[in-house]
């Protein structure tokens, strides 16, 4: 992986504030005022508890504390070593757009913003990076970045960087620099984790073995 993981954490945003469960909602509301954060962090003094969406803030009435809602606080988070495929893989799997670190004993560190990461992807690896772009997709609940990468390594290929390109409720797609002289077999490995190749780089010898099987079979059928 040519992915720097220190030049990674130099992206930790210690900027962006995290509220405490006995705070009002209206404090959380001016917040998200600005629409720039789909979540925020809430806490019990220094205990994580969860992230709360900016959806479910509004049925409240401005003077009603943070507890009305701790049933809707959702958990996810990563440690300050996790890994940065792990911890975009998360991101996305979440639908946030921002995930809170937390060290060992559970403190908050700050935040990862996924506009950071695709930022640094951008600037670092598909730019400067050798390789080819390939993008693949697959429903949201079997896509991990984590398998992406696996697959493409264990077929001796290297990776220099993820974009995502699309993510919604029925399909995330995500387009790979891949540095590798092993196209093929990667291709035939990501279609075994049913990933959809919707671009490739290469000549994709599975549509061409699609196309002769149909072409033989209109010849057939045409006798």
């Amino acid at each position: 992986m040519n992915f720097s993981q220190v030049a990674f954490q130099e992206l930790l945003n210690q900027c962006i504030p995290i509220f405490r469960i006995d705070d009002r909602v209206e404090e959380v509301k001016e917040f998200f005022e600005d629409g720039r954060f789909s979540h925020v962090a809430i806490y019990d003094d220094q205990r994580f508890l969860g992230n709360l969406s900016s959806y479910a803030l509004y049925p409240l009435e401005n003077e009603e504390s943070l507890y009305s809602l701790i049933d809707e606080l959702q958990s996810f988070w990563v440690g300050e070593t996790t890994h940065w495929v792990s911890v975009f893989d998360q991101l996305l799997k979440s639908g946030a757009d921002l995930i809170p670190v937390l060290d060992n004993s559970g403190l908050h560190k700050g935040y990862y913003l996924l506009e950071d990461i695709e930022g640094m992807f951008g600037q670092s690896t598909f730019v400067q990076e050798a390789g080819e772009v390939l993008i693949i997709s697959s429903n949201p609940t079997n896509f991990s970045v984590s398998t992406i990468v696996q697959v493409i390594e264990m077929n001796q290929g290297q990776v220099g960087g993820l974009l995502m390109t699309t993510s919604n409720e029925l399909v995330k797609e995500v387009a790979v620099k891949v540095n590798s002289e092993n196209f093929t077999q990667i291709l035939s490995e990501l279609r075994r984790y049913d990933y959809h190749i919707d671009y490739s780089p290469v000549k994709d010898l599975y549509f061409e073995q699609l196309k002769e099987r149909s072409d033989y079979l209109t010849n057939y059928l045409d006798l």
